[in-house]
């Protein structure tokens, strides 16, 4: 069975409500519900294939292994225990820069390792599985927009889709920095989690997260918008107001592209901001205008990399 491979493929997503801070570290509980969209033109293929120990490449570069190992180890106290794997990762995604690597990452490998093992897991379980490793991961399994129900343990914490929708949303995404972010996502969140706007930031995002929800059902791309820049910035400004060694993920080209949205709104462009962990901007906007706004960006921003992405697939398998 040594040469036995399995690849899974899975896309990122960008969570549209957020989720930044944890109520359990153990399950990784979030202290918020999220709601997310599945991109199509970000994503991460995994093979696993039999090893003498646990081992990670990533696009043909030899990784530390062990946030992966730990995460095995978690499946193989879980499931069922097997030997070690190699795991070899082809990713499109820039690597901690904010454009959930670790979600598109940690599903394709929750993904393929559950084929790999002939396990027989609904995807309600895989987000389950998915989750320790990484807890956006949970809605990289889905289709378009997903929800993340934060719950209160481990069954009632997992993703699903949202009813399908031919709604035409596309993201134009700027990438100002591709590089390793000097905060990581899990300290950020223990960091932000001691701003004095925290409390109000979680009971705000309920409500968001129910008419985000309601936006989408109603197919209008304004309130979607107008609620995911809400809960972007609000999410940022606790980072900015932490008790504990405050910071920020922004840089100077960040707030220029966010100044730059709302230019674009005053001359009536359907335009919103949506930032996760890192510098990187996304704006939210219709397919009829993506291209239009990607070349003002351009013209304003000539060094600045752009893409437009627009709703992905769910999870799927190379045999």
């Amino acid at each position: 069975m040594t040469d036995k491979t399995t690849t899974a493929k899975a896309h990122t997503n960008i969570a549209l409500i957020k989720y930044w801070g944890k109520k359990d570290k153990i399950l990784n509980l979030p202290t918020t519900s999220s709601l997310s969209l599945t991109l199509d033109e970000f994503y991460t293929e995994t093979m696993v294939t039999a090893g003498k120990e646990d081992t990670l490449l990533i696009n043909n570069m030899m990784q530390d292994p062990t946030r992966i190992h730990n995460f095995l180890d978690f499946l193989r106290e879980e499931i069922e225990d097997f030997g070690p794997l190699t795991v070899v990762s082809k990713n499109t995604v820039p690597t901690a820069a904010g454009l959930a690597s670790s979600a598109s990452s940690f599903a394709a490998l929750t993904a393929a390792v559950a084929r790999y093992q002939n396990w027989d897991l609904s995807l309600t379980d895989l987000s389950r599985l998915a989750r320790r490793g990484s807890g956006s991961a949970t809605r990289s399994f889905f289709p378009g927009f997903a929800v993340w129900h934060e719950g209160h343990d481990n069954q009632s914490s997992f993703a699903e889709a949202l009813p399908a929708t031919d709604l035409p949303i596309a993201l134009v995404v700027c990438e100002i920095a591709g590089t390793v972010k000097k905060v990581s996502s899990s300290d950020g969140m223990l960091r932000a989690m001691t701003s004095p706007k925290y409390s109000e930031w979680v009971e705000q995002s309920h409500v968001q997260f129910t008419a985000m929800q309601e936006a989408i059902a109603n197919q209008d791309l304004h309130k979607i918008g107008e609620l995911a820049e809400e809960n972007a910035l609000a999410m940022h400004e606790l980072n900015i107001t932490a008790t504990d060694r405050r910071f920020t993920y922004f840089n100077q080209m960040t707030l220029d592209v966010l100044d730059f949205v709302k230019a674009l709104r005053a001359e009536g462009f359907l335009a919103y901001a949506t930032i996760d962990a890192g510098p990187n901007v996304k704006i939210i906007t219709n397919q009829n205008q993506a291209e239009t706004i990607k070349d003002k960006l351009q013209e304003k921003f000539r060094k600045l990399r752009l893409q437009i992405a627009t709703p992905g697939p769910g999870i799927s398998f190379e045999d």
